[in-house]
């Protein structure tokens, strides 16, 4: 960690306190530091022991630390820097004399540009090294900022106010980076099981008996679905907490009678802004508790968003947290929702006749008008939100404002955490640093292109180098109207979303799978049912991620950094392929009227494809691979092991379904797999992880429970155990030393299929299985 800041003169600096999870043990520490003395020009010069590569080197270059405009300049080792998300960027960006801002803004991401700066601001950027190492810089600064970067290669940052707050992780692999970062500002929080699924949502519905027609035209053809959405047209007057007792009435009775009783969840849309209209009671009630953002003066400043004249909660405000925990809470007997979408929380204000910052527009002064203005959109820094002057219980919006969304996020966290027992479940717009340890993200207001569905790509593998996994992208587009090709290949890429949603705008056709043609939905519920079948993995990898801080979507090269081909500046600029955890590589379709694809499969280890099924032997290396509109094959790395769960149209189902474990062994005939189960409750202390591996013709398969952890009754079995690439023919199988004569070999496919269902063996069980 480099701190740089003014010994005589108190700065701000970000007020939420972040530590690493374990100190430092510095007799392994994996760099050396240099720096000037005192009385020379500023300089410091940080390397990697092992490879003497510099890592962060200021040597001539000038540091400039004044009262509004911070800079530093750093050469860098390669040209692969990831990451000062947020933006419609390549995944490694381009050095080409860029300029990036980082101030949250309601801006569209159209058209795709590095240099627009969109709803998040995350300072944090990973460099991978000539040789594959990596590692990440995070400047803990919530100011605006602006990121230069250079052929040279070189990275220069810029801040508008604060201290230059900077910790290196070295790695030295890419996920190792990421685990570092996330051990400083925490692990992504463990989303509910049924957030795995797929969620249905619209603006524009219009009405109860809308959604409601929406709804079981998908649910009554038997289309997967967990998650049922409500935009902001449920609200009276798009007033918060409220609902619409003309259009949606009888809403609540719909969430309990059509959605609650399938087992399908609901999530509800919440905006910050809080409607500025005496006699509206959640506005009278936040008044007495003088829980709003203050203008200049000290009188609540007043903007302009959906509901007209609004105001903005002070989320860091003690009194503004109650007070909006208590909202929550009671709209709850209301419309009972399970999870909340946070948005417009950059804070969005729009223009008042061409006013920006409040309905009475913003004092000049060099807060507002700082005497450096980086290439953020608009005219002037308060351009479609608050002014920079307006106070808060923690300082002024100018270094606040970036972390807007953030502390609405814990707030709403914690809320929900005081609501019940169940596992909260929060999407927010706008996120910063630590944003995962409380809730996900999707990407915005997208549009129904094929340049915003390959896009979606690199955002989501943004989010998930920064701690932020649960994240995805509008499957379909927001704007504009999606083609049935178009909505077919996107859920086929959307159904591998970590955060997979149907949703599009107020002003498009519907776009819900049942509103297309018999042929276009057959498509579309396979592709959602390939995501239903691997729940159990999915699962998996939360927990995985929660733990660790690991990715679950990665780029090739987060899995092999090693591989001069996945290692190449260009790889993940041409190809949109990506993996899910280690395990499994997607190459979607991105381009119209096309029916193949480029894939890349490492040859450092063999591979498999899915294809309708069945899994085949796949070579390795660079190929074309044909992907006909019916399915959407994937690939499962050697020594792998997959749990699996089959049939149900929702999760809840799927979990009553046996667990079939499909085995892909690697070169040496060996592979591993593992399976996290628990009852889904918020910090489960109870719960099994079962290990499986597979070693000279043995699986053995362990179970380790905690706390007692029990399956709910007559789940948790296990149906049929399927091993690919057997080398040799079985004549015979025993499960814990007993014959065992319910398995089938196919000679012609090396398969042997064991069906386990007689063995009663359940997932809280340790076994043994040779062949």
């Amino acid at each position: 960690r480099v701190v740089i800041k003014d010994p005589t003169n108190r700065r701000y600096e970000v007020p939420i306190d972040i530590e690493p999870t374990g100190p430092a043990d510095l007799s392994r520490k994996l760099f050396d530091v240099s720096m000037s003395e005192i009385g020379e020009k500023f300089w410091i010069h940080i390397v990697r022991k092992a490879t003497n590569t510099s890592i962060f080197d200021t040597r001539n270059t000038t540091l400039i630390f004044l009262d509004q405009f911070l800079e530093i300049t750093s050469r860098l080792p390669s040209d692969r820097f990831y990451g000062m998300a947020e933006r419609g960027a390549p995944f490694a960006r381009s050095m080409d004399h860029v300029v990036m801002p980082l101030f949250a803004h309601d801006n569209f991401p159209s058209p795709i540009g590095q240099g627009i700066n969109l709803y998040s601001s995350q300072p944090f950027y990973m460099v991978v090294e000539q040789n594959g190492d990596a590692h990440g810089v995070m400047i803990y600064n919530s100011n605006a900022m602006e990121v230069y970067l250079t052929p040279e290669p070189s990275v220069t940052l810029r801040a508008l106010g604060g201290i230059f707050d900077m910790y290196f992780f070295l790695g030295p692999s890419p996920l190792s980076v990421t685990k570092q970062l996330t051990d400083v500002i925490g692990k992504p929080f463990f989303p509910p099981y049924w957030s795995i699924g797929f969620h249905l949502c619209r603006y524009g519905y219009n009405s109860t008996s809308d959604t409601k027609e929406t709804f079981e035209r998908n649910w009554n053809k038997s289309f997967p679905i967990d998650v049922q959405w409500q935009d902001i047209d449920y609200m009276e007057q798009k007033l918060i907490f409220t609902i619409d007792r003309t259009a949606y009435n009888g809403l609540k009775e719909f969430v309990n009678d059509t959605v609650h009783s399938k087992g399908v969840k609901y999530v509800i849309i919440v905006d910050p802004a809080v409607g500025f209209k005496d006699g509206f009671p959640v506005y009278e009630r936040g008044h007495v508790e003088n829980v709003f953002i203050k203008n200049s003066t000290g009188q609540d400043i007043v903007g302009t968003v959906w509901p007209g004249d609004t105001v903005f909660p002070d989320f860091t405000n003690n009194k503004a947290k109650g007070w909006w925990a208590n909202e929550l809470i009671n709209f709850h007997s209301n419309l009972p929702y399970d999870g909340i979408w946070l948005d417009m929380n950059e804070p969005a204000n729009f223009d008042t006749n061409g006013i920006h910052g409040s309905k009475y527009g913003c004092e000049s002064n060099e807060i507002n008008e700082p005497p450096y203005k980086p290439s953020t959109a608009g005219e002037k820094m308060y351009f479609k939100t608050l002014c920079l002057d307006a106070q808060q219980a923690w300082g002024l919006q100018r270094d606040l404002h970036n972390i807007y969304g953030l502390t609405e996020t814990m707030a709403t966290y914690n809320a929900l955490k005081k609501k019940d027992s169940k596992k909260p479940f929060i999407i927010s717009r706008s996120t910063f640093l630590g944003s995962g340890k409380y809730g996900g993200h999707w990407l915005g207001d997208n549009e129904s292109s094929w340049k915003h569905l390959r896009q979606s790509i690199i955002g989501i593998l943004d989010f998930n180098l920064i701690g932020i996994p649960m994240t995805g992208a509008d499957i379909g587009g927001f704007f504009k109207n999606a083609t049935e090709e178009l909505a077919v290949r996107w859920h086929q890429l959307g159904a591998w979303y970590p955060f997979c949603r149907n949703h599009n705008g107020i002003d498009s056709i519907d776009q819900d799978p049942a509103s297309f043609g018999e042929e276009a939905f057959s498509k579309m519920k396979r592709a959602i049912e390939i995501r239903y079948e691997l729940t159990p993995h999915w699962y998996t990898q939360f927990y995985k991620s929660h733990e660790t801080g690991e990715p679950i979507m990665r780029a090739t090269f987060q899995n092999f950094p090693k591989d001069a081909e996945a290692s190449k500046q260009s790889f993940d600029n041409e190809h949109t392929q990506f993996m899910i955890g280690s395990d499994l590589l997607i190459a979607p379709v991105t381009n119209e009227d096309t029916s193949t694809t480029t894939v890349y499969l490492p040859p450092s280890i063999n591979w498999y494809k899915h294809y309708r099924g069945e899994y085949t032997n796949q070579p390795s290396g660079s190929q074309q691979v044909d992907v006909p509109m019916e399915e959407l094959p994937y690939f499962i790395k050697g020594g792998t092991a997959i749990f699996m769960q089959m049939n149900g149209q929702t999760t809840a189902q799927r979990r009553q379904k046996p667990y079939n474990v499909v085995v892909f062994p690697d070169q040496n005939n060996t592979a591993a797999g593992t399976l996290y189960l628990d009852n889904d409750e918020e910090n489960p202390q109870e719960y099994v992880v079962v290990k499986l591996e597979l070693l000279n013709d043995k699986i053995t398969v362990t179970a380790v429970v905690f706390n007692g952890f029990k399956t709910e009754e007559g789940t948790g079995k296990y149906g049929d155990l399927i091993i690919l690439g057997v080398g040799k023919a079985v004549q015979s199988v025993a499960i814990d030393g007993q014959n065992y004569n319910s398995f089938e070999f196919d000679e012609d496919s090396n398969k042997l299929t064991i069906d386990m269902k007689d063995a009663l063996k359940i997932v809280t069980e340790s076994f043994v299985v040779t062949y």
